[in-house]
């Protein structure tokens, strides 16, 4: 009965007394909530057409407008379950001029930082038309070789709205994130450590070898593997450097005092306190850190605040949130910010939260009315 009840409420046909008796069943038992997320993907995934799901989300903002005040929490409160999904990847808007929004190019510099070489074509070349690396897309591949030469650095420069992936030279792949800048070897030497620098957010796949280990410095702290899969964090705004484990082992260790570090399997995430010089060891679910590599972001009970952040580096906007009410919501779902854009998540959050935004200059401002 209650699932009729919820596909009713889905297609924006139940009554106020029957959603009233569903808020009541999820409230019920944490299993009742994970039941109700369930039912309302299949209903996301098995609705007809994009004109079906605008005409039930019509019909249910309608009851939304109608319900009375001492209901608006009941309303809002689950607005989180349910909003987050119809975001993935359906149906696609302008949120700004495509000119406007498209940030500057990926930016590749050589070792002096005099060539800059901006990243749009099949090869990547010195101005003298050397070949660097292939480029594959959002990609680049370097060739598979060792140098017993002075290394070379090269920099991958990554502006906010795009995400890039690089393959070193040893094979190793190289996830970036936006907003994020990437040191690191042309070719690594054959007799010395494996050594890249990096600011922003990047996900490694490191090849295994032995004789040289892979070393990440990021905010003065190393992280040292063989080979292995883990997802490295340090934005700006963030207290903590993060750094979450997939797969194999790795140690983290601070730079200043190489004996205060810590050893991570799988599946545990170490966070550096620079103001404490202190690492702190959690077990986390590795998805919601490494989705964003795919295209997602993945949202477990979080605050707008650390919503939009991820929002604000996926579109390279900047958002300023004055509704307080928005902002004491927990979100859970997942949004594909690779379909989908920025005016459609609003837009739908706002079918049930009340606010009103509006875009200038590449800033979208959130209010109360």
């Amino acid at each position: 009965m209650i699932s009729d009840l919820i596909v009713k409420y889905l297609n924006g046909n139940a009554s106020e007394e029957e959603v009233e008796l569903i808020f009541e069943w999820i409230d019920a038992s944490e299993a009742n909530k994970k039941e109700f997320i369930t039912l309302k993907k299949a209903w996301m995934l098995s609705a007809v057409n994009n004109n079906n799901q605008k005409l039930a989300w019509k019909n249910l903002k309608n009851k939304i407008n109608k319900t009375k005040p001492k209901k608006y929490k009941a309303w809002f409160k689950y607005a989180a379950l349910l909003i987050l999904f119809i975001a993935i990847g359906k149906i696609t808007f302008t949120l700004l001029n495509k000119e406007k929004q498209q940030p500057n190019a990926v930016v590749l510099e050589t070792k002096d930082a005099s060539v800059k070489i901006e990243l749009n074509k099949a090869h990547v070349t010195t101005p003298q038309g050397q070949i660097i690396a292939k480029q594959n897309n959002n990609e680049i591949i370097y060739k598979l070789e060792q140098t017993t030469k002075a290394l070379e650095y090269h920099t991958l420069k990554i502006p906010l709205g795009k995400t890039f992936k690089v393959t070193l030279s040893d094979g190793t792949k190289v996830h970036l994130n936006s907003g994020t800048t990437f040191k690191y070897p042309k070719q690594f030497s054959q007799n010395s450590n494996r050594l890249v620098f990096l600011e922003g957010e990047a996900f490694f796949e490191v090849e295994t070898d032995k004789n040289r280990p892979f070393i990440v410095n990021i905010n003065n702290i190393g992280i040292e593997v063989l080979g292995t899969k883990f997802n490295l964090n340090s934005y700006p705004e963030r207290q903590a450097t993060e750094c979450v484990l997939v797969e194999g082992s790795v140690k983290a260790f601070s730079l200043n005092q190489t004996s205060n570090n810590i050893l991570l399997t799988p599946k545990h995430k170490a966070s550096w306190h620079a103001a404490s010089n202190t690492f702190k060891l959690n077990k986390v679910d590795t998805a919601l850190y490494t989705s964003w590599i795919y295209g997602e972001i993945i949202l477990e009970s979080a605050h707008f605040s650390s919503f939009s952040k991820k929002l604000e580096r996926a579109f390279n906007v900047k958002i300023v949130n004055n509704n307080k009410l928005l902002e004491a919501q927990e979100f859970s779902g997942t949004i594909n910010f690779k379909t989908s854009t920025l005016e459609d998540i609003l837009d739908l959050l706002k079918f049930d939260t009340f606010f009103e935004y509006h875009i200038k200059d590449n800033q979208i401002i959130i209010s109360n009315n």
